[in-house]
């Protein structure tokens, strides 16, 4: 009978250290998977940053480059022209203002790097694309829109 018991403990113990082990084993898997998620959502986003920032850059030359063109146009277009380019200027410099916040986010790593973090950067990075293609639209059919 001691034998019996003493196997029952036995086995008890390894069940104890198994589980030990399986845990030390979830909890480096975790970090592993958290650290790839990590290194892959920052390097995206460095990229999308850099593009973002470089059409930024292409919308404020552009926008220089219209109110030249405006500048030869009749008074009564000039005007109106002017206005919609202030609120065209004003929308790039909201995108750039929102760019380097969510830079900013990034440099003080206030971004939770797993699954769902990675989901809201694509949606923030689809939503910012989206709104920079509407602005350069508006840039380039400004002409288009005011004749009358």
């Amino acid at each position: 009978m001691t034998s019996c018991g003493e196997k029952s403990r036995q086995d008890r113990k390894n069940v104890k250290e198994d589980v030990k082990e399986l845990n030390k084993d979830l909890k480096k898997g975790a970090t592993d998977s958290a650290e790839e998620i990590k290194t892959a959502v920052t390097e995206e986003w460095d990229q999308f940053k850099k593009a973002s920032e470089n059409t930024i850059q292409n919308t404020e030359k552009e926008i220089k480059n219209l109110r030249e063109k405006i500048a030869k146009v009749s008074e009564k277009e000039k005007e109106k022209l002017a206005e919609k380019l202030d609120e065209l200027e004003q929308k790039n410099k909201e995108l750039k203002e929102k760019l380097a916040k969510r830079a900013e986010n990034f440099k003080e790593n206030m971004v939770e790097f797993n699954q769902e973090a990675k989901e809201k950067e694509k949606s923030f990075e689809r939503e910012f694309k989206h709104d920079m293609d509407e602005l350069g639209t508006a840039i380039k059919d400004i002409f288009k829109n005011n004749v009358e």
